[in-house]
C-alpha cells in the first residue's frame, strides 16, 4: 500500500524525439560547366570555405582576360581624351596669336593693292591661309567645350567595362563552391566528368548546430509547455544515445497538429556539437516540468487501466477512483507515476496488480508505505 501524501514535485515527460536539420542546405551549380574535382564525401564534416565542388573554370578566364583587357582599353582612352585636352588648353593661344597675324597680314595686302604695290594673287594667298586659320581655331574651341561630354561618355564606358570584370572574376570563383558554414555533408550529387547546367544540385549539407530533435508532445501537457515558452522560462531535455548523453533545450512548439493527431510537435535544439548523431535516429527524451503542487507520486503498478487507481478503506475494502496523470516522477527511488487524486480523497492506495480487482473487493494489507 502507499500513503496518499498530496505534495509539490517536479514531473517528467517522456517523449519519443526523431534527430532532423532543423536547416538544410543544398548547394547548386552557379554555372554551365563540366565537373572536374568533387572533394565532398557523404557524411564529412566541413569547414566554412572548404572547397568542396571544383568546375571548369577555363572559358570563365579567358572572359577574364577579355575584361581586362577592355578595363585597360577604356583607362587609356580617357588618358589619351585628357592629354588631347591639355594640350589644346595649351596650343589655343598660340593659334588665335597666328589668326591675328593672318587677318593682319590680309588688311596690310588690302592696303597694298589699293596703292598698286601688291598682286591679287597675294591678297587671295593671305584669304585663304586666315580661312584655315580660322577652322583650326574654330576646332581646338570645339574639342575644348565637348572635352566634358566626351570624358562622361568615356568614363562611362570604363563603368561598364568593370562591371563586366567584377562579373567575370564572380563567376570564376563561383566555379569553386565552398562549405557556406562549418557542416556535414549529407549527399554528394555530381561526378567528376559530369556536365551540369545553372541550378543543378552539387552537395546537401546540414548543420550541426542547427539539429534538432522533433517530439510529438501529448495534448494535456501543451498548455504547460506554451507557459513556459511564453514566460521565457527554459525547458530541458535530456537523452541517451549509444551510451551518450544528449542535452537539448525547447525551442518552440510547431504551428499544426501533428499527421497522427496524437498532438503537436516540439523542437528541441540540441546543445553543443554532436559529430557522431545521425540524421533519423529516435531517442527517448525525459523532459523536465516546472514543479506541480497536490500530486502524489505511485508506482505504476497502482495504475489501473488509463486514468483509475483503488483506495483501501479502513474495513480493507477496494474503492476506484479516477487520477489525472500529470508526469513522471524520476529520482533515487526509480521512475514513479505523478496524478493528482479528486478532492477530499485521500488515505491508502493500492500499489500491487491484481487481476481480480473490482469495487469492494476485500484484500489483505501486508505493507503500507
Amino acid at each position: 500500500m502507499v500513503t496518499a501524501r498530496p505534495g509539490r514535485w517536479s514531473p517528467t515527460l517522456t517523449l519519443y524525439g526523431k534527430v532532423e536539420a532543423l536547416v538544410r542546405t543544398i548547394l547548386v551549380s552557379p554555372l554551365a560547366a563540366e565537373v572536374v574535382q568533387v572533394k565532398a564525401e557523404e557524411g564529412q564534416r566541413v569547414q566554412k570555405g572548404q572547397l568542396l565542388v571544383a568546375l571548369d573554370d577555363r572559358d570563365y578566364r579567358l572572359d577574364l582576360q577579355r575584361n581586362e583587357a577592355e578595363v585597360a582599353q577604356a583607362e587609356a582612352a580617357i588618358a589619351e581624351e585628357n592629354s588631347r585636352h591639355q594640350g589644346n588648353l595649351q596650343a589655343l593661344p598660340s593659334e588665335k596669336r597666328l589668326l591675328q597675324l593672318a587677318q593682319a597680314e590680309v588688311n596690310r595686302l588690302r592696303g597694298l593693292i589699293g596703292r598698286k604695290l601688291a598682286s591679287q594673287s597675294k591678297l587671295d594667298n593671305a584669304r585663304q591661309a586666315l580661312a584655315r586659320q580660322s577652322i583650326a581655331v574654330a576646332r581646338i574651341e570645339e574639342s575644348i567645350r565637348t572635352h566634358q561630354s566626351k570624358l562622361h561618355a568615356l568614363e562611362a564606358r570604363l563603368a561598364q567595362a568593370r562591371a563586366a570584370l567584377g562579373k567575370a572574376r564572380l563567376q570564376l570563383a563561383r566555379a569553386q563552391v565552398r562549405a557556406p558554414e562549418n557542416s556535414r555533408v549529407l549527399a554528394v550529387k555530381v561526378a567528376v566528368g559530369q556536365r551540369v547546367s545553372p541550378g543543378a544540385p552539387l552537395v546537401e549539407l546540414f548543420g550541426d548546430d542547427k539539429t534538432v530533435l522533433r517530439a510529438v508532445v501529448p495534448e494535456p501537457y501543451l498548455a504547460v509547455l506554451q507557459r513556459q515558452l511564453d514566460a521565457g522560462k527554459t525547458v530541458t531535455a535530456q537523452a541517451k544515445m549509444d551510451g551518450r548523453v544528449v542535452n537539448a533545450r525547447l525551442i518552440r512548439l510547431a504551428a499544426a497538429v501533428s499527421q497522427d493527431g496524437a498532438g503537436v510537435a516540439a523542437l528541441f535544439r540540441l546543445q553543443g556539437r554532436r559529430p557522431w548523431l545521425q540524421l533519423g535516429r529516435v531517442l527517448r527524451l525525459r523532459v523536465s516540468l516546472p514543479p506541480v503542487d497536490g500530486v502524489v507520486p505511485l508506482p505504476w503498478e497502482a495504475l489501473y487501466g488509463a486514468d483509475r487507481v483503488y483506495l483501501v478503506d479502513e474495513h480493507n475494502r477496494l474503492h476506484g477512483v479516477r487520477v489525472e496523470k500529470v508526469g513522471r516522477l524520476r529520482d533515487d527511488n526509480g521512475e514513479r507515476l505523478l496524478v493528482r487524486l479528486p478532492k477530499s480523497v485521500g488515505g491508502r492506495i493500492l500499489a500491487t496488480q491484481l487481476p481480480n480487482a473490482v469495487e469492494g473487493l476485500l484484500v489483505k494489507v501486508t505493507r503500507s508505505d
